[in-house]
């Protein structure tokens, strides 16, 4: 199966570089110092299984790469407008293009360029960063894809692309209903990782303050109210086993979110909690907690 990974920053470039690694073909796409350095040194990745350094084809312009059999999304959801329509020189009449974006919006607006028979949805579990360019550190023993149709059956390309995965160094698993799973995500990173964003803290920071695990609950259960509002069947104590996960780990907790925002990039905002908020406003939910984080934030997303 020929693999182009779109966005090969700290997720794309793990799993990119974990596959080219065992053999498989995959160019990555990487712009700047961080594919320049690709090209020139290979691709070193520190991980819980192992590090390893190695050559794979990268390139800035997808216009070069040709078809391909599966395209991994993992750009930012603010590039989509403008990442979207490169794709085109990539997809052939059976390319699929998988998306492992944040939020629970990115799949139809992926359809809505290329058609839902060339798009699945897929959601990623991973703590990984770029320690340099060239460089990605990954930590702990979870590096998982989840994905699937939009209707949860097991189909012939669902079943290839899980083959794909399933091997040392990544988790794959093919839900059966992967809108509930998007939700259930968005219950931690759209909760979690704004807060920690708003507030310039860690978890841990966080949990120590006296309101914070209430305001983390709180959070989770106005984004609970907005996906039943949308026909999603959350799990069941799901705010509860979501914040208790997230206390047994908060050492390790990291937000993408707050990490762009020390750094001055723009913010994934609108696309994770603004989305919750806005599908909201739409349904006559009140959101308070949730409004008011985003309110906090609007004014960095578009990055310095």
């Amino acid at each position: 199966m020929r693999t182009t990974v779109v966005g090969a920053g700290a997720v794309g470039g793990y799993f990119g570089g974990v596959l080219a690694n065992q053999g498989e073909d995959v160019v990555l796409i990487a712009r700047g110092e961080h594919g320049k350095a690709i090209s020139e040194n290979g691709l070193s990745i520190d991980s819980h299984w192992g590090d390893f350094n190695v050559r794979v084809d990268v390139t800035d312009d997808p216009s070069t790469v040709g078809h391909v059999d599966l395209v991994l999304l993992c750009v930012k959801l603010y590039s989509n407008a403008e990442t979207l329509p490169t794709l085109k020189a990539m997809v052939g009449p059976d390319t699929n293009i998988l998306t492992i974006q944040n939020g629970v919006t990115s799949g139809s607006v992926i359809a809505g360029s290329y058609g839902w028979d060339h798009v699945l949805q897929g959601a990623t579990y991973i703590e990984s960063g770029i320690a340099g360019p060239g460089h990605i550190h990954q930590s702990g023993s979870t590096a998982m894809i989840e994905f699937g149709e939009n209707d949860g059956t097991s189909t012939e390309r669902t079943e290839a692309i899980r083959k794909l995965f399933d091997r040392p160094g990544i988790q794959v698993k093919v839900s059966n209903n992967i809108v509930d799973t998007l939700w259930s995500k968005m219950v931690s990173v759209g909760s979690i990782g704004t807060l920690m964003t708003a507030s310039r803290a860690t978890l841990p920071e966080i949990l120590a303050s006296a309101h914070g695990k209430e305001t983390i609950r709180t959070l989770m259960e106005e984004i609970v109210a907005v996906g039943q509002s949308q026909g999603v069947a959350f799990p069941r104590r799901c705010v509860e086993t979501k914040l208790e996960g997230a206390i047994a780990e908060a050492g390790e907790f990291q937000s993408s979110l707050q990490y762009d925002l020390t750094i001055g990039k723009p913010l994934e905002l609108d696309e994770i909690l603004g989305a919750v908020v806005k599908i909201a406003k739409d349904a006559g939910i009140p959101v308070p907690a949730s409004a008011a984080l985003v309110t906090v934030l609007d004014k960095f997303k578009h990055g310095k």
